[in-house]
This record gives C-alpha cells, structure tokens and sequence, in this order.
C-alpha cells in the first residue's frame, strides 16, 4: 500500500484548521448563547445543526489530511465516510425543511440546498477519486474545505440574523 504525499499542502491544511476550529467554535457558542431563541423558531435548531456539521466535517476533513503516512485506501475510506455523512445530514434537512416550508420563497429553498451540495459532494468525489486521480482528489478535497468555509460563514450569518429578527 502506498500513502499519498500532503507535503506541499501542510500549510494549505494547516490553515483550514485553524479557520475551520475558530468558526466552529465562535458558531456554537453563538447558538448555546441563542439556544431558547433558536429552539422557539421552526427550523433554526436544524440549520444550526447543518452549519456546525458543515464546519466541523471541513475541520474533521482538514485535520484527517494532515495525518502523515496514512495509506491511501485507509484515507480513502476515512474521507469517503466523513464526506458522505457531512453530505447526507444537511440533505435530510434540507429535504426535510422543504416539506414543512419552512422556507417562504422557492429560490431559499434552492440557493441553500445548491450552496450545500457544493461544498459536500466535493469531498465525496475526492474520496472516489483519491486512489486513481490523487491530484485532482486532493483539488477538489481542498476546494471542498474552501467552499465549506465559505458556505459556513454564510449559514452562520443567516442563522443569526435570523435569530435577531
């Protein structure tokens, strides 16, 4: 078994890590301060669900690629199932939201479902890819991470402007 060289993206990943943490972190205390607010409000609870698992899956993610010397089917797997978890979660809830309408305009319902299906598939296809195509996996792994940051920093301004409101 051969094991995939993250050298030249230590920094890239070390990075993530430290972004990913610190959002994560200021977004539960964010929600553990709101938690009666939230909890009064349909839907809220969830979208703070999927934001925290959405960051926390990028810094599972970040961290799991900073592991030295792992084989790549060993990290192939890790990604595959840490990917498809941090894409399924958000999609049941997504699903689930769009059932009980808890969004009042279509395009809501779409822009949050696309901007999720994004950063989460991305790390998906990495993991399918990671043993046969290692440099686009790990493209698409670190686009993932970016993507996740973003869409994090997004869903978590939403959620407490809508807590506030």
């Amino acid at each position: 078994m051969h094991s995939i060289n993250f050298d030249q993206w230590k920094d890239f990943f070390t990075a993530a890590v430290s972004a990913t943490s610190a959002l994560t972190g200021l977004v539960f205390v964010a929600l553990s301060i709101n938690l009666s607010r939230i909890l009064s409000m349909p839907g809220m609870s969830a979208r703070g669900g999927e934001t925290l698992v959405l960051l926390g899956g990028a810094l599972i993610m970040a961290m799991m690629a900073l592991i030295p010397g792992q084989p790549t089917a060993v990290l192939q797997i890790k990604f595959g199932i840490v990917g498809v978890f941090v894409w399924l979660f958000p999609t049941l809830i997504h699903i689930g939201a769009g059932r009980a309408r808890h969004y009042q305009k279509t395009w809501q319902f779409l822009l949050r479902t696309a901007l999720h299906q994004l950063a989460t598939l991305q790390y998906v296809v990495a993991a399918f890819l990671l043993s046969s195509a290692p440099d686009t996996a790990i493209n698409l792994l670190a686009a993932g991470l970016v993507t996740s940051l973003s869409v994090g920093l997004f869903t978590a301004w939403v959620l407490l402007v809508e807590i506030v409101r």
